[in-house]
């Protein structure tokens, strides 16, 4: 055989090799390239939130104002990649699916996966730090395109390492104190409300509505970096208001909480009257409080409780005039929409979507809409059809 016509049988041969394996990798789909892209290391972080220590009457008036409205405006983004073809996996970490907003965040990345055509398994940490652990490390196991959790990431520091070398990118929901990539605890993404502004509103509620009177009590659980900033935020514009007092910061671990408040609610009522406000980091704690305070004959008119979080107790005790008026509540579904997003952008090798949803205020007025009838926060500026908009590349009317 002529040298010539080797060289032509040995080209046709790489030329067939070629679009074999081109056709493979169409039959494993887009998403395998896509995969190869994503970037599990965070970003820089975010700019600390700035917690404004004063607050006139007139301001809090125009916060609490501005706060109750309905969320009909969409503020998040109207751009970004479009997800990959392929069925991917996501992993979601629950710490404890006893808790209302670990199920309904699961919820809500539940319902962004489906809009992908994708699967999420739910591990469950049953409440301990070990189980949570184990459920992170059976996540692993389960080698995902990414892992969800709300769990504290301190905590998980030896499993998000070892998923982050594997290409795996972690997104915590309230996994940290604030918002954005977290590089020291491997996290690609934390969705979490802007905590000061979380404070700064239960602080504007309180000297609103005394006009500028109130005398307030902050309680924490201060083994928690969230809720120590929270305290901070809540508690300076009350501090520096002139008109009103701030009487103390009790810090109650929210696990002793149901043993320890009868003790705690006698004592402020013996040092304090039966006059008086209280904010906290975590609505965890009121019903124990009011169950307490009941017991002790305190009044709904003259002791009132502005809370944060708000689980259906909230909503009930709002919604009902117990002593809980308001509190300022962390979106459902949305967090699980922020999170697959930010899963996407992980994918594309880009940075996640810089966007903290506007914060909310429930009060009795309001406290069916948003979501408040089913007792959760929805807003209602169509961010299920925006993120799908940009995963899918359509232009649906949102």
């Amino acid at each position: 055989m002529k040298l010539a016509d080797q060289l032509r049988i040995r080209t046709r041969m790489r030329l067939r090799l070629l679009i074999g394996a081109a056709a493979l990798m169409g039959a494993i789909g887009l998403g395998s390239a896509a995969r190869a892209e994503t970037r599990a290391e965070p970003f820089a972080a975010w700019p600390e939130p700035v917690i404004e220590p004063t607050m006139t009457v007139a301001q809090a008036k125009a916060i609490v104002a501005e706060r109750t409205k309905k969320q009909t405006q969409w503020s998040g983004p109207t751009t970004g990649p479009r997800a990959p073809a392929g069925n991917y996996t996501i992993a979601y970490v629950s710490p404890d699916q006893a808790y209302t907003p670990h199920v309904l965040w699961g919820k809500g990345v539940e319902s962004a996966a489906q809009l992908l055509g994708w699967k999420v398994i739910v591990f469950d940490g049953r409440g301990t730090v070990s189980g949570t652990l184990q459920a992170m490390q059976q996540a692993l196991a389960a080698k995902p395109a990414a892992i969800v959790t709300p769990a504290d990431a301190n905590a998980l520091q030896k499993p998000i390492k070892e998923a982050v070398a594997a290409h795996i990118p972690v997104i915590g929901i309230h996994a940290t104190a604030f918002p954005g990539p977290s590089p020291e605890l491997g996290l690609y993404m934390n969705i979490v409300s802007n905590p000061a502004e979380i404070g700064q509103t239960e602080a504007a509620y309180v000297i609103a509505m005394s006009e500028g009177k109130g005398q307030d009590i902050h309680m924490v659980d201060n083994s928690y970096a969230i809720a120590r900033f929270k305290a901070k935020a809540a508690i300076e514009p009350i501090k520096n208001c002139p008109g009103c007092k701030f009487l103390e910061e009790v810090n109650v671990p929210l696990g002793d909480a149901g043993a320890r408040m009868p003790s705690v609610v006698s004592g402020l009522l013996a040092r304090y009257g039966n006059s008086w406000w209280m904010t906290t980091c975590c609505d965890g704690y009121y019903t124990n409080v009011a169950s307490a305070l009941r017991a002790a004959g305190a009044s709904t008119d003259k002791i009132k409780l502005v809370g944060a979080d708000a689980p259906p107790s909230a909503y009930d005790m709002i919604r009902k005039g117990g002593f809980e008026v308001a509190s300022v509540p962390e979106p459902s579904s949305l967090f699980g929409y922020e999170a697959v997003d930010a899963i996407i952008r992980a994918m594309a090798g880009e940075a996640p979507a810089k966007f903290l949803q506007p914060v909310f205020l429930i009060v009795k007025e309001n406290v069916d809409t948003e979501g408040g009838a089913n007792n959760e926060f929805v807003p209602s500026n169509g961010f299920a059809c925006h993120y799908k908009n940009i995963w899918k590349g359509t232009k649906d009317a949102c």
